[in-house]
């Protein structure tokens, strides 16, 4: 229950980080930075491995160390039917296209571009094209060229209109044509560019146009018009960054300003950037030769040498510290997978002591539950041989009290009068010493019959109390009938209606059942 409540915590702060990924980068990050990575396997590592390098790309974090980004790769390599693949080729490839490995990011990019074009999953489809382009651009500028064309396609009809990505568009696609040798279509898509950026006025766009622009001019060895154009774009862009002062300085170089490019290469040179230090020394030293100063061309070269071999062990210490966190990267997983085979053993080890568990107890209470049946049932068969000898032995014990009572009877007057003058067909009188003789042997004989009848039906007459006692006593309906000076039929229906009185609920017991079993 712990593990699978902090998987679905994870679970809650990667899917708020992806939420946040376009349009609060940072807050991605920081949300993702929270998430402790080792307690993810699978998956759910992947989605965060893939997440936190996106989240670090849209950041302006440059990821030199694909260690983590790998995870992602190798992950969705193998489940090419996740929604994620895509996009994990195409950041794999941004990967190897900032290392230099030309080929293996191009790959990255087709296979991204192919299986987002598929899946319908269009950004990406346009991320993919624009780097292709990119990538191809020194080696097959035509396919460059057509990879620009439809990834503007793409953008236009399918992606959410953002002016700035449109504008680089349409300045890639410029570049395209430069490389093609078609310099007036590369004109005519940076003017389109140009007019856009002017429109939305931002001057770092206009200005990164501009800069574009001169290239063409370059190429078209019209070098004070490209100087024009570099001076513009430095003019405009709000931040002088180290590639607009190059441009700015190559025309220079180009309109024969050398003093101009000096400075602006020496100023270049004081940046720190060994890249642009290189390119800077090499132009410096081009100048200096053109001056016929072998001496200082020769110096410039030397810097620009070391610059070069700068490069190179930097590149080379990049390529020793992912190599190193590879290493480093592939224990831990070894690690984690015997942890988890460790932890598996584990559970499984459980689940089989749970299993003996569960099934001893399962034989125990069948064992139990057997053995209450069984004396259950012998209970319930004593019990019922115990009642079938009851209701024997007071069958017998009734008998004998009814033979008895009819013996006691015929003693008595009222009996002898009332049988006597049974088949006679008179009226049969009692006198109230009679009624009291019958109360009293009732109350004798039938366990206090009269007062227990009138607990029961207070509300019942005197002479209801009588005839419920003659009932009682057993006469037969022909001595009843003359009792009560009435036909026999009469009183059948007058013990109907006496069974209404009582209320008596069984339908299948007759008045006389009924009282004689009271």
């Amino acid at each position: 229950m712990l593990l699978a409540s902090c998987g679905r915590q994870a679970n809650r702060v990667i899917h708020q980080a992806e939420l946040l990924m376009q349009e609060q980068p940072d807050s991605a990050l920081h949300l993702l930075q929270a998430v402790d990575r080792h307690s993810l396997s699978g998956r759910r590592l992947a989605r965060y491995a893939l997440i936190y390098s996106i989240a670090q790309d849209k950041s302006g974090i440059d990821v030199a160390n694909d260690s983590l980004l790998r995870i992602a790769y190798n992950y969705y390599s193998r489940h090419s039917e996740d929604s994620l693949y895509a996009r994990s080729q195409y950041y794999m490839g941004r990967y190897y296209m900032m290392v230099d490995s030309t080929k293996q990011s191009e790959d990255c990019f087709r296979t991204a571009a192919r299986y987002a074009e598929e899946r319908g999953e269009y950004y990406t489809l346009y991320l993919a094209l624009n780097r292709l382009a990119a990538q191809v651009r020194y080696s097959d500028a035509a396919c460059a060229l057509k990879y620009s064309q439809k990834a503007l396609q793409v953008y236009s009809e399918h992606c959410p209109r953002n002016i700035t990505n449109k504008i680089l568009l349409l300045v890639n696609i410029g570049d395209a044509f430069i490389l093609s040798n078609k310099e007036d279509s590369a004109l005519y898509y940076m003017d389109i560019a140009l007019e856009e950026a002017t429109t939305v006025g931002d001057s770092n766009m206009v200005g990164g146009v501009l800069q574009e622009k001169s290239l063409v001019y370059t190429k078209l060895k019209d070098y004070p018009q490209a100087l024009s154009l570099a001076k513009a774009a430095w003019e405009k862009s709000l931040v002088k960054d180290v590639n607009l002062a190059s441009r700015l300085a190559d025309c220079y170089a180009d309109a024969d300003s050398a003093r101009q490019a000096r400075e602006l290469y020496s100023a270049i040179i004081r940046t720190g950037n060994y890249k642009h230090q290189y390119l800077a020394y090499k132009n410096l030293a081009i100048l200096a030769a053109k001056d016929n100063d072998a001496s200082l061309s020769l110096a410039y070269s030397d810097s620009s040498y070391e610059c070069m071999e700068a490069i190179y062990t930097q590149a080379l210490k990049v390529k020793s510290e992912y190599y190193q966190d590879l290493i480093r990267l592939e224990k831990e997983n070894r690690q984690k997978e015997t942890e988890i085979l460790h932890k598996r053993i584990y559970i499984l080890c459980c689940l089989m002591l749970l299993i003996i568990v569960v099934m001893t107890g399962v034989y125990i209470y069948n064992n139990v539950r057997n053995r209450a049946k069984r004396k259950s049932a012998v209970e319930r068969e004593r019990h019922l041989l115990h009642e079938q000898f009851a209701r024997k032995e007071l069958k017998y014990k009734n008998a004998q009290l009814a033979l008895m009572r009819k013996m006691v009877m015929e003693k008595y007057d009222f009996y002898q009068r009332i049988e006597e003058q049974a088949g006679s067909g008179k009226h049969i009188t009692l006198a109230p010493k009679d009624w009291k003789e019958i109360s009293d042997f009732l109350n004798v004989t039938s366990d206090g019959f009269p007062q227990r009848l009138k607990d029961a039906y207070p509300k019942l007459r005197d002479k209801d109390y009588q005839f419920c006692m003659l009932v009682r006593l057993g006469f037969s309906n022909k001595s009843l009938a003359n009792i009560y000076s009435i036909a026999e039929t009469s009183m059948k229906q007058k013990l109907v209606s006496y069974k209404k009185l009582l209320d008596i609920p069984d339908k299948t017991a007759s008045f006389k059942q009924f009282i004689a079993n009271f």
